[in-house]
């Protein structure tokens, strides 16, 4: 009797054994399932956050071995820290996202304009076009500063195409600039009638008008830096809480056109830094809280 009871026991927890290996199949499968879909994504993001975690959470930030004049020394930490080169190349940093570091103006690029007003005669065309100007008309780059900038108090007056001069989209401000949207071209007008300031008088007489183009960004120049950096795989952004990064935030990808429409709403902005005497002609576009909008994750 007892041995029949045993058999019928053990019948009974071989069959709930099996109907459990099944259930944990049927699971493992959908598991796999899910990984085949996400599979590339979830290993390189993954392989972010480790760099992330294992290099920089909770390390204090070291510039020492920086370029202590360099304003982008803690920058170039971050990038070292996290396995990045640092180069110019127009793609993502790392693994289809591209880095950047929590700021209250995070910067999306330093992208020259495909034409200044004092770009060099045979790649100022669309400009001339645009003015109803010949070859004729010559400017160098100290000249446009002059022209268009402020004198700077603080740096012995050195003139400088930066703050409250450049101008933000659909506004004139007090130096007679604009910028607008055209066909998806950035372009920045000036006009003399719209410049309140005492010296405009002092202009060259080809600038004593309107609406004249004194640089533009082409869409098919633009489209390439915001599509090849930040519509690959999307964004990450590390934050820091005092002198250590301690969160890590990932952001969806977007593209040209979302870009153009966020100039046009005013979520990003056009910040030139261009000043007297430098080369580089530091034309960044930078946003704030566009970026909050587009954060999915945080770790």
């Amino acid at each position: 009797m007892n041995k029949n009871i045993n058999i019928t026991k053990s019948k009974n927890l071989e069959n709930n054994k099996n109907a459990e290996n099944e259930e944990i199949a049927k699971i493992t499968e959908t598991i796999k399932d899910n990984l085949n879909v996400n599979i590339n994504i979830d290993t390189d993001k993954q392989y972010i956050i480790s760099l992330f975690v294992d290099n920089v959470k909770g390390v204090e930030i070291c510039t020492k071995e920086q370029n202590k004049n360099h304003c982008g020394k803690e920058g170039h930490w971050l990038e070292t820290k996290m396995k990045i080169k640092h180069n110019s190349k127009n793609e993502p940093d790392i693994r289809g996202y591209e880095m950047k570091k929590l700021s209250n103006k995070i910067t999306l690029g330093d992208f020259s304009a495909s034409e200044y007003l004092f770009s060099k005669k045979n790649k100022r065309q669309t400009i001339n076009n645009y003015n109803g100007w010949t070859d004729d008309i010559k400017i160098n780059k100290n000249d446009f500063i002059k022209y268009f900038g402020n004198p700077n108090t603080d740096k012995n007056n050195r003139y400088s195409w930066s703050g409250s001069c450049v101008p933000t989209y659909d506004n004139w401000n007090a130096n007679g600039q604009n910028l607008l949207v055209l066909d998806d071209d950035i372009i920045i007008y000036y006009s003399f009638l719209k410049d309140t300031r005492n010296t405009k008088n002092n202009l060259p007489e080809f600038l004593k008008k309107d609406n004249i183009v004194i640089a533009i960004w082409k869409k098919e120049k633009m489209k390439q830096h915001i599509d090849n950096k930040f519509n690959k795989k999307g964004f990450f952004i590390c934050k820091k809480v005092k002198n250590k990064y301690e969160k890590i935030c990932f952001g969806k990808p977007f593209n040209f056109e979302y870009f153009i429409e966020c100039i046009q709403n005013k979520k990003i902005m056009f910040d030139s830094g261009m000043y007297e005497g430098n080369n580089r002609n530091y034309s960044h576009f930078r946003g704030s809280y566009f970026w909050n909008e587009l954060i999915t994750e945080e770790y």
